[in-house]
Order: C-alpha cells, then structure tokens, then sequence
C-alpha cells in the first residue's frame, strides 16, 4: 500500500527507533521501507542490513556514495512499488498506534495526495507539540477547493506513486529539498484527502539539523538553488494554472525566499548581501512578477523594497542581535 523512502546518513542513534516505528502486525505486510544509506561512515547500515534480514519483505537497505538528502528520495521513488509514496528522516519516526488505519485509509481512496498532521518532539526534553491541519477530514476532493489557506510541510505529505513517477518528479541532490518533495507535483495534483491521523513524528533541537543558523549559512547556496528552481517551476507552472492552487504555491515560495533573506541578514557581509538579495529580489520579479507580489507581503521584503534596500543594514544589525551573532 505504501513505499517509504526513509533518508539515512549517519544516523546509528536514531535509525532503529525509526526502523521499529514500522514493527507492527498491522503494517508489516503493508509497507516497504526503503533504507538508502548515503554513503555514512558510523553503523547505519550495518543496523538496516538486520532488519532487511529479519523482515525481507518490508525492509530494504539501498547503498550509494554520499550524495545528499535529496538523492535519497529519487532513490526511493526509483525502487518504489507501492500504491502510496511517503518520506521519512532516518533521525525520525512514525506513529505507530495510528499507522494501520492510515494504510487503511490509502488501501480505500485514489487521492492523488493524502494530508496528515504530525507532531514536533523535541530530542532534548522530550516535549511533543503536535501540528494539525485544522481541516475536516475528507477521503477526496478537489485540491483547488482544499487548498486555501492550507499550510503544509513535506511532514503533513503522503503522494499517489503513480502520480510522481508519470510526472518525473525528481529531487536535487542537496539540503532543503523537501520543499521540492511537497511543490513539484502540486502542478500534477487534482484530488486530495484530509486525514485526522498523527504519522510523523519530528525530531526537533538537534544542533546537527538543516535548518539550524550555522548549517544554514553553510549551505546557504544549496537553499538558494533550491528556492531558484522553485521560482522557475512556479513561473512556468502559473499561467495556466488553477487561481487557488497558484496561491498555495506562491505562498510556499513566498517562505523559502523569507528563509533566503534569514540567512542573508545572518551574514558578516551586510554590504555584499544587500547587493545579492537586491539580486535576488530582481529574480524573482523578472521570473515571475505574481510570485514577487507575494513575497513582498512580508513586512520585511515590503520595506526593503520600500526603502530601496536601504533598510537592508538595520534588519541585518537587529537579525544578528537576535541570534547572538553581534553584540
């Protein structure tokens, strides 16, 4: 009913509270969880290779050379035979209690994306916030009638196989990619569901994550090439596109490009990245001028753009200031 392409890159910590997430009678039969260890260097793929021993037909180990998150998707997707295509971090887990009445769910609608909720679980307290939708639950209905004012994140995202591998959807191989997981098949998406189950379960305040502030500006690059091909696949995608699912797609966009603009603010080099979210700013409004109005919302790209990018020097000092970056 389900394949699940979980990511595993160095993960001996957390990858068998992952892996056992999935022992259940109820899913065993039901799923393939597909391990692909990025070329990690501790035990991780020692622990998959026993599982994929002890339960051959759920788990799968797949073993590449280090290619980043992103690549272990199109890895998955490649080897995935289920109905239903869903991801999972190999630091995350899933709800086992409410996982067999989801594959129920998946085994009864032809929906070409289902929608959960998901809990935030933070590593270091323990503390478990969940993140509903907020919507009545629904088997199928058209995505451009669900989708106003919908917030979702690749967590919240369970894909028709089918539907993925038709449209070739593919991922870059780096960090922040999971914003391509969730918008490169809205343009192919016209029916979804609303489930009122809790599957993920996300691993929060580990120092190691991709979006804390230093990895952020380590590969602020890849986030940037990420949030370049979006803007392109929007601008390509929006003309002809339902007005509904076009907002939700802009307003996703509209995000990634407010993350772009954290990390810039973050940076020693307030000078040089005024100049380059000018740039950016100049991209995204020669692409795509429907997507730039959105972005522009937001407060901060509003006065910046106000201000002629004047402004950019005092939200960089106060942004700095706020993440203890500048005294």
């Amino acid at each position: 009913v389900l394949s699940v392409s979980v990511a595993a890159y160095n993960v001996q910590e957390f990858i068998q509270q992952c892996l056992d997430s999935f022992l259940d009678e109820a899913i065993l039969d039901r799923v393939e969880v597909l391990v692909t260890d990025d070329g990690s260097k501790d035990r991780t793929a020692e622990i998959v290779a026993g599982y994929e021993k002890q339960y051959p037909g759920t788990f799968r180990l797949i073993s590449q050379k280090n290619a980043g998150p992103g690549s272990t998707v199109n890895s998955g997707l490649a080897h995935a035979t289920g109905k239903y295509f869903r991801m999972v971090d190999g630091d995350d887990w899933v709800n086992t209690r409410e996982m067999g009445k989801f594959l129920d769910a998946l085994e009864k609608t032809e929906a070409d994306m289902v929608c959960t909720n998901y809990c935030q679980v933070d590593h270091e307290t323990g503390q478990i916030q969940p993140v509903t939708l907020n919507r009545e639950p629904c088997s199928m209905a058209p995505f451009e009638v669900l989708c106003p004012g919908l917030s979702l994140s690749m967590h919240n995202v369970t894909y028709r196989t089918a539907l993925l591998k038709e449209n070739h959807i593919h991922l870059d191989n780096g960090f922040y990619t999971d914003a391509e997981y969730l918008l490169y098949p809205i343009p192919f998406v016209k029916t979804a569901g609303i489930l009122n189950l809790n599957i993920y379960q996300y691993r929060v305040s580990l120092s190691t994550q991709s979006m804390n502030i230093k990895s952020l500006q380590k590969n602020m690059e890849m986030h940037r090439t990420v949030l370049n091909h979006l803007v392109e696949a929007f601008a390509n995608f929006a003309p002809n596109a339902q007005p509904n699912t076009a907002r939700f797609m802009a307003r996703s966009i509209a995000g990634m490009a407010g993350m772009q603009l954290y990390i810039y603010l973050s940076l020693a080099d307030v000078k040089g990245y005024q100049t380059v979210t000018r740039q950016m700013m100049a991209e995204i409004r020669q692409k795509s001028p429907a997507l730039y109005r959105q972005v522009n919302q937001a407060p901060t790209f509003r006065l910046l753009a106000w201000s002629r990018f004047a402004l950019f020097p005092w939200f960089a000092a106060r942004q700095q200031k706020k993440l203890g970056l500048k005294a």
